[in-house]
């Protein structure tokens, strides 16, 4: 427990739980179950209940987020890289949006950018220096879980993603990706990973081998994922074998 509150940058080396390590493993599998049961439980519920499912989810990832301060301002560890400015920290504002407007893009934000970019970070996280038995790492592991639930409730109430979304949301991306890089510039921090790929992070292999050209494997895994995810929902809607995605609620 003497490790339980260390932050990335000032854990001691050597004591991180590591990738695809036993307490990794745990994670990922209580992920899948947690997805599991939430997706059941709203498939079934009203639509009352549904909206308070959102509802206490967005309060979750607040309360998450928060967390995080309160563990690394009192124990002078907090850095303006904990500036809720990732992407996975606007997903939360992204998700906030929905639960109060059901916007049709923000819906396909978290769609197509909060869920492949959550599922990544879970699959390939960037904090395994960090302890198992630690907060921060708990927390790491707890916000990425939750923003990919969110979305995935959306297709099971009957969201349809739509492809033509996508040029818009490459324009906010774009335009984030250039605010980013000012802030990083000024505060030397590392949002949207402009400054270099994390170690644990799949760009990281890229960075190692073209140096800043990496910035370009952000398009090329966007391109395979969305690939990937907008010809399964087209292929599922088409032959309606599995009942993930139904129609109804949409846009």
């Amino acid at each position: 427990m003497s490790n339980f509150l260390y932050a990335e940058k000032t854990v001691p080396p050597g004591i991180g739980m590591g990738s695809y390590s036993a307490g990794h493993i745990f994670w990922l599998i209580l992920s899948a179950v947690s997805i599991y049961c939430a997706v059941r439980y709203y498939k079934n519920a009203d639509r009352e209940k549904q909206k308070r499912m959102q509802r206490n989810i967005v309060i979750a990832m607040f309360a998450d987020e928060a967390l995080k301060w309160f563990v690394t301002i009192p124990t002078g560890q907090w850095n303006w890289a904990y500036l809720p400015l990732h992407l996975c920290s606007i997903s939360m504002f992204v998700a906030f949006w929905h639960y109060k407007t059901e916007s049709p893009m923000s819906k396909e934000f978290l769609f197509a950018v909060s869920l492949p970019g959550a599922a990544m970070a879970l699959l390939f996280p960037n904090w395994s220096s960090l302890p198992f038995l630690n907060i921060m790492c708990m927390h790491s592991f707890s916000i990425h879980l939750l923003i990919v639930i969110y979305p995935c409730l959306l297709l099971a109430e009957g969201f349809t993603p739509n492809i033509r979304h996508l040029p818009r949301l490459v324009l906010y991306l774009l335009l984030g990706s250039a605010a980013a890089f000012g802030v990083n510039s000024v505060l030397k921090t590392n949002f949207f990973f402009m400054n270099g790929a994390d170690e644990g992070n799949p760009l990281s292999i890229l960075e190692k081998l073209i140096g800043p050209w990496y910035r370009l494997g952000f398009l090329f895994i966007a391109l395979v994922l969305w690939s990937l995810m907008y010809g399964s929902v087209y292929l599922i809607k088409k032959r309606n074998n599995f009942g993930l995605i139904r129609e109804g609620r949409n846009n």
